[in-house]
């Protein structure tokens, strides 16, 4: 357990780069293994104005996705465990919500994101280690269409 703390200070440290922050509104089905940064995330995301629902991995995410239906932006890592990537998550909850708005992260290069397939050119990638502010951009234009 303290080598996965450890193994995130970077990431988290870039999250908390001050910048400026939107103000959303909207739901938001957070999905990302790593739970330190899962919960900087929803934290920060709750600042910009969003509800936020969390999952740590792709059959968790299903299942919120098929019990609420006001789910406006599915904000999934790319590589998750349990078998399911972020962008095999996408194409399932677009399978039965085609209007749903995508926003996929990693901090993996892009070589090594090729194994989990390529995401549809309207599923914009985050990179890891993200700003705030460049999450708040980034999401108020994925939830803009």
């Amino acid at each position: 357990m303290a080598m996965t703390a450890i193994k995130n200070v970077p990431a988290i440290l870039a999250l908390l780069s001050s910048g400026s922050a939107a103000c959303g509104s909207g739901k938001v089905l957070l999905v990302e293994d790593d739970a330190a940064v899962r919960t900087y995330v929803a934290f920060q995301l709750q600042r910009f104005g969003y509800e936020v629902l969390e999952a740590e991995h792709g059959p968790e995410a299903l299942d919120l996705v098929q019990m609420d239906p006001s789910i406006d932006l599915l904000l999934t890592d790319v590589v998750l465990p349990k078998g399911m990537s972020g962008i095999e998550l996408a194409r399932r909850v677009r399978q039965a919500r085609p209007n749903m708005r995508v926003l996929l992260t990693s901090g993996y290069s892009d070589e090594a994101l090729e194994i989990h397939g390529s995401p549809a050119e309207d599923m914009p990638l985050l990179r890891k280690p993200f700003r705030r502010n460049k999450l708040a951009e980034l999401v108020t234009q994925t939830m803009a269409g």
